[in-house]
């Protein structure tokens, strides 16, 4: 194992970093699945998967340019989420695969376009350059610090909308910061670990989790500790190195979050089912 006490400040800021990013995926992820947007969430990884290759095709190096188009985007995509005439599934699925296919179109222009797609798909903290202070980190931690504030009302929002629309009013403003929050959040995940990462964190601890608990508040503090322990935990093991034909081979350390986090999720779910059978 990589000596981590001797090399603490070269990993720690990576940790970080996935850590608070995950963290704040996974208490969005409870709306999303609450508002049944769950299908709706990967497809927005993929539209953003393809903001960020087409900043870094148009040579954009400013961090605020894939988070701008992946804003543009995702209004256009509730509009026809929202569309009555088509099944959410069937929209979702073909918006899904129209930005992997602008994305893969991408590949054949040439560049290094190819190498930072593949980036954005599978990510690896371990290797992430970006810095504790930079822009990204600042709108990610802005972000959950604005979405903890304003997390009743996103939620009473989205267990009875009508009711929220007859005490408070029309919910268009909360709507939009909630989609912001969102967009925000998965670009810079996707932008610095990925987007399979960020799916994995808006998803499996609440998929885990909700089953064991009531109280949206209570399952708040569970996602994050489960997000923060699976990547702190898959982190660890990536740094782990095996012997294979002679050569020491080190695990990227994003798939082996998520590995971790799958493997802990399906570990819960099977002590739950063996306590109902006793």
């Amino acid at each position: 194992m990589i000596n981590i006490l001797k090399n603490w400040d070269l990993f720690l800021p990576q940790m970080v970093i996935g850590s608070v990013i995950g963290a704040l995926l996974s208490v969005i992820g409870i709306l999303l699945v609450l508002r049944n947007m769950t299908f709706f969430g990967v497809t927005l990884s993929q539209a953003v998967t393809f903001s960020v290759a087409f900043s870094l095709f148009m040579a954009w190096e400013n961090e605020l340019a894939p988070i701008v188009i992946s804003m543009i985007l995702i209004f256009p995509m509730l509009l026809l989420r929202k569309n009555n005439s088509f099944k959410e599934e069937v929209i979702l699925g073909i918006l899904f695969v129209f930005f992997a296919s602008l994305s893969q179109v991408l590949l054949s222009l040439g560049g290094n376009v190819q190498n930072h797609l593949l980036a954005s798909y599978f990510g690896d903290i371990l290797t992430s350059q970006v810095k504790l202070n930079s822009l990204s980190v600042w709108l990610a931690l802005f972000s959950f610090i604005l979405y903890i504030a304003l997390f009743r009302r996103f939620l009473f929002l989205s267990f009875d909308r009508e009711e929220y629309r007859i005490q408070i009013g029309n919910p268009i403003l909360y709507d939009t910061l909630f989609y912001m929050i969102l967009s925000v959040a998965v670009t810079v995940a996707v932008n610095l670990l990925g987007s399979f990462y960020s799916i994995a964190h808006m998803l499996i601890p609440v998929f885990t989790l909700l089953p064991f608990v009531k109280s949206t508040r209570s399952l708040a503090i569970l996602c994050i500790l489960f997000s923060i322990l699976g990547t702190a935990g898959g982190f660890l093991l990536s740094l782990t190195g095996i012997n294979y034909h002679g050569e020491e081979i080190y695990f990227p350390t994003s798939s082996l979050i998520i590995l971790f986090m799958c493997v802990l999720s399906f570990s819960f779910i099977l002590v739950r089912s063996l306590l109902k059978r006793f």
